[in-house]
């Protein structure tokens, strides 16, 4: 299958899958848990099937106007197959994460939501494992100024990044098959923010010191 149809193939996998399971939903749908892995935002049925397909049409959209500022850019095949491939990544967890969404009042316990966030990592890992092909681009990377301002510290920053991504990814799936969702949840914003944080310092010591002459 073309990686252009994988979209649309999956939005209307989407459509298809809340015509079914909307008559056996209750009312109420949760659509946002604790860090103890409880329900805590609830909206109706009728917005809850709209909601992940709502931002999946943002997010073709952004990629398509991110496209077209760019189109003036110069990038080789490599690279444009690098940002499909994350597109089409981020559009399958958009799918599973409405599959799993609707069907949590369904399913007793949280099996579901512990595959939720063994999907979150293994998405973190996908878009590791191509993060160090990026280029400078307007919507996909870490978009500091200093690595805007520098090729080569984009270039570093984002095979640092790339393993750390990849790295938690991989740590993020395994606990969520062991241990209790609050400490899987923890565990994530411990990687997340403190792994971003150690990146951005890094980063910009490394633009810092390239840049340590220029007046």
């Amino acid at each position: 299958m073309s990686s252009k149809r994988i979209p649309i193939v999956v939005s209307i996998l989407m459509i298809v899958f809340s015509l079914i399971i909307y008559p056996f939903l209750p009312e109420q749908v949760a659509v946002h848990w604790s860090i103890q892995g409880v329900p805590d935002t609830f909206a109706h049925k009728s917005i809850a099937v709209l909601l992940i397909p709502s931002l999946l049409l943002a997010l073709l959209l952004i990629g398509r106007l991110s496209m077209i500022l760019t189109a003036s850019q110069k990038h080789d095949a490599d690279a444009s197959k690098t940002y499909a491939f994350m597109v089409n990544a981020i559009v399958l967890f958009l799918g599973f994460t409405h599959v799993a969404m609707l069907l949590m009042p369904l399913v007793p316990g949280q099996a579901i939501l512990r595959l939720f966030v063994m999907g979150l990592g293994v998405l973190f890992a996908a878009l590791g494992n191509v993060m160090g092909r990026l280029r400078p681009n307007l919507m996909f990377g870490f978009r500091f100024f200093w690595t805007l301002d520098d090729e080569e510290v984009w270039r570093r920053t984002h095979r640092m990044g790339g393993r750390w991504l990849f790295v938690s990814g991989l740590v993020i799936a395994v606990a969520a098959l062991i241990f209790p969702l609050n400490t899987v949840f923890l565990l994530l914003m411990v990687l997340l923010v403190g792994g971003g944080l150690a990146l951005a310092y890094l980063s910009h010591d490394l633009w810092s010191q390239r840049h340590s002459g220029t007046p």
